[in-house]
């Protein structure tokens, strides 16, 4: 092969990179986000949830020994931390379902190149949606054995909890 054909190759390689770096960008949203809770977030006047986790929604109790704490704005909290000063990328998950109360595209998310829903996993504030994608199971695990986020104590998968199960310290709580 000669160096001009080489050269070619790699000229319709590059192109081709490009080109679906712009297809991507096209179908993604960017911004400023406004974080609305642990899984769900507006960017680009768009509201998208993260793909592949579901944290705790917005009320959730969840307890460490007797004393309970609204896990939902606590996961809010940890994700407006991982997005703080960082515009964010989306990018949206055709044909992907999408699970919480507040309704949203899924999307795969990034704050300076940073996955959202590798941190919200990683730091145990959300749960891996092992009948979606198996992308963050180790981390969740990884979360689990170092008692990170919600591993700390007592908590219902927000799934469980959107279906009507409450912890036993729930009904005590004010």
């Amino acid at each position: 092969m000669t160096n001009i054909t080489r050269a070619a190759i790699r000229g319709l390689g590059l192109l081709s990179v490009m080109t679906a770096a712009a297809a991507v960008s096209a179908a993604g949203l960017s911004g400023t986000p406004e974080v609305i809770d642990g899984d769900t977030l507006i960017v680009g006047g768009e509201t998208v949830r993260l793909f592949g986790v579901d944290a705790p929604e917005p009320g959730q109790l969840c307890a460490i020994g007797a004393r309970t704490y609204d896990c939902g704005e606590v996961a809010r909290t940890a994700l407006l931390d991982l997005s703080a000063g960082t515009p964010v990328t989306c990018e949206l998950v055709a044909g992907a379902r999408s699970e919480g109360i507040h309704d949203g595209k899924p999307g795969r998310c990034f704050a300076a190149g940073y996955d959202l829903s590798e941190g919200m996993a990683y730091t145990g504030w959300a749960l891996a949606q092992r009948d979606v994608t198996d992308r963050y199971v180790a981390l969740e695990k990884g979360a689990r054995s170092a008692r990170r986020g919600l591993w700390k104590g007592e908590f219902l998968p927000p799934w469980a909890w959107r279906d009507g199960e409450r912890l036993p310290q729930d009904a005590a709580a004010p």
